[in-house]
C-alpha cells in the first residue's frame, strides 16, 4: 500500500513539474559567403574557401553540445551556392558533430535554391540533402513549425498548398500549448506596415498571414536572412530576426539564438560566439 501511494505521489509530482523545452536557432551559416566576397577583389581561388563559416559553425556546435537543447533549427542558407557540392558536403560533415540526442530541423533559404528573375527554378540540391522543405515538431506541449518562405517571397505556385498545410498542421489541444513558427525570410523587420525590401516578405501579403497566425494562436516567429538582428511585434506576436552564425551585414556579431519555453512562456537570448 505504501509503495502504491509512493507511485501515485510521484506521478502527481511529475505532472505538476513545469516542462522546459530548449531550442537553438542557427541562421545563415551560408558556407562560402566570405570566400565569395573576398574573391571579388582578392582572386577567384578564394571562392572555395569555407574556413570562416566552418570556424563559427563549429563554435555554435560547441555551445549546442554543451547545453544539449531539445532541438536545433537551421533557418536556411546552409550554403552560399546551391550547385557547389563541396559547400553542402562540408556543411553536412560539420553539423554531424552535433550530439545525436539533439533533433536537427532544416528549412531552405534563398541561397539553398536556384532563383532566377525572382522565381524558384531548382530546389533539387536542397532536397537531395533535406527531402522536406518544411517541418512540424511536437514535444513537451510545444509545437515548432518550419515553413519554406521562398514560396511566399517569390510567389511560387506551391504557396497556396503550403498555406493550407500551415492551417492543418497547427492544432492546439489545450490553451497551454505553445506554437513557434520559423522561416528564412522575416515577415517584417520592425513594423508590419514597413515598406517592401529585399529581406522581408511583401507588405501586401503580411496581414493575411498574421490573420492566419492569430487564428492558429502562434506565439512567436523567428527568422534569419538579414545577417543582422531585428525585432518587432504584430497583433501581440513577437517577430525576431536572428543574425548569421557567421558572416555579418551590419553591426551584429556571429551569434545563435537560444529559445526557451517554460510554463507556457517563450523567452530567448542571442548568444555571441
Amino acid at each position: 500500500m505504501k509503495k502504491f501511494a509512493f507511485f501515485i505521489m510521484l506521478a502527481v509530482m511529475t505532472a505538476c513539474t513545469p516542462q522546459k523545452l530548449v531550442i537553438v536557432q542557427v541562421a545563415d551559416a551560408q558556407l562560402g559567403f566570405m570566400g565569395g566576397e573576398r574573391a571579388k577583389t582578392e582572386g577567384p581561388e578564394l571562392a572555395d574557401d569555407l574556413t570562416y563559416e566552418v570556424e563559427y559553425l563549429k563554435k555554435a556546435i560547441e555551445v549546442i553540445n554543451d547545453i544539449k537543447p531539445d532541438a536545433v533549427v537551421f533557418t536556411g542558407d546552409q550554403v552560399h551556392r546551391a550547385k557547389k557540392d563541396a559547400q553542402w558536403d562540408t556543411f553536412i560533415e560539420t553539423i554531424s558533430a552535433i550530439d545525436k540526442s539533439v533533433t536537427c530541423l532544416h528549412i531552405p533559404g534563398n541561397h539553398d535554391l536556384i532563383i532566377k528573375k525572382n522565381k524558384i527554378v531548382d530546389s533539387s540540391d536542397y532536397k537531395k540533402r533535406f527531402p522536406e522543405d518544411r517541418f512540424i515538431y511536437k514535444n513537451k506541449g510545444v509545437t515548432l513549425v518550419g515553413i519554406n518562405s521562398n514560396l511566399i517571397k517569390y510567389n511560387d505556385s506551391l504557396e497556396t498548398a503550403q498555406t493550407e498545410w500551415i492551417r492543418k498542421a497547427i492544432t492546439k489541444e489545450n490553451e497551454d500549448e505553445v506554437t513557434i513558427l520559423f522561416s528564412h525570410h522575416p515577415f517584417f523587420l520592425n513594423d508590419i506596415a514597413e515598406e517592401d525590401g529585399y529581406f522581408q516578405i511583401q507588405q501586401a501579403k503580411r496581414q493575411a498571414y498574421f490573420d492566419l497566425f492569430t487564428e492558429k494562436k502562434v506565439d512567436a516567429l523567428y527568422a534569419g536572412h538579414l545577417h543582422n538582428s531585428a525585432e518587432g511585434v504584430a497583433v501581440g506576436i513577437p517577430v525576431k530576426t536572428t543574425t548569421s552564425v557567421a558572416y555579418q551585414i551590419g553591426d551584429s556579431k556571429p551569434s545563435i539564438r537560444i529559445i526557451t519555453v517554460e510554463d507556457g512562456k517563450v523567452s530567448d537570448e542571442l548568444r555571441t560566439l
